[in-house]
C-alpha cells in the first residue's frame, strides 16, 4: 500500500519554515508550485517515470524551480520526486496552508460562482466575511458554470450556498419531502 506523504511533508516543511522565519515566502512559493502540479498532469507523470533515476527526477525539479522558490521547498519537492510521489504536492500544500492560516489567524474561504467575480465583488465579499468572522480572509475564487448564478462559500468547515443551483436543489428536496 502506498503511504500518503502529504501530512508528513506538509507539516515538516511548515515547521522548518517557521524555524527559519520563511513561512510566508514558502507559502507564496508553494501556492504557485501547487498550481503548476495541478494544471500539468504530464509533469507529474514525468517526475513519476520509473525509467528516470531519482537523481534525474530531482535534477529536473532543480532546472524548473531552482532559484525561483525557497530552497527548503525545492528540497522537499526533490525528496517527493525521488520517491515518485509528486502527485501528493497539492495535498502537501493544503496541509501547509492549513497550518500557516491557523498560526496567522487567517480564514481560508472558497467562493464558487458561475462567472469570475470582479475585483469590487471580491473586496465586498472579503469585507463582509471579515466583519462576520473577525478574521483575516484568504479568498480563493473558483468558477463553476454549473452554479448558474449566485455564489457558494465554503469556510470554517461550513458551506453557505446562495447559488441558483443550490436554491433549485433545496426546492427539489423540499418538494420531495412534502409528499
Amino acid at each position: 500500500m502506498n503511504k500518503d506523504y502529504s501530512l508528513e511533508f506538509g507539516t515538516a516543511l511548515y515547521q522548518l519554515a517557521v524555524e527559519e522565519g520563511s513561512s510566508k515566502r514558502v507559502f507564496d512559493d508553494f501556492e504557485s508550485v501547487s498550481r503548476v502540479f495541478e494544471q500539468n498532469p504530464d509533469f507529474i507523470r514525468l517526475l513519476s517515470n520509473p525509467r528516470l533515476t531519482a537523481t534525474e527526477r530531482a535534477s529536473t525539479l532543480g532546472e524548473v524551480f531552482g532559484g525561483k522558490i525557497d530552497k527548503n521547498l525545492l528540497n522537499a519537492l526533490k525528496i517527493l520526486a525521488e520517491k515518485r510521489r509528486c502527485n501528493t504536492v497539492p495535498k502537501c500544500f493544503e496541509v501547509y496552508k492549513k497550518l500557516y492560516c491557523e498560526d496567522a489567524g487567517i480564514m481560508p474561504v472558497t467562493a464558487v460562482s458561475a462567472v469570475a467575480l470582479s475585483d469590487e465583488q471580491k473586496k465586498r465579499l472579503i469585507e463582509k466575511l471579515r466583519a462576520k468572522t473577525g478574521a483575516e480572509i484568504m479568498l480563493d475564487c473558483r468558477v463553476d458554470p454549473r452554479c448558474i448564478g449566485g455564489v457558494r462559500l465554503e469556510y470554517a468547515g461550513m458551506r453557505y450556498d446562495a447559488s441558483v443551483k443550490g436554491r433549485f436543489e433545496a426546492l427539489e428536496r423540499s418538494m420531495k419531502n412534502s409528499d
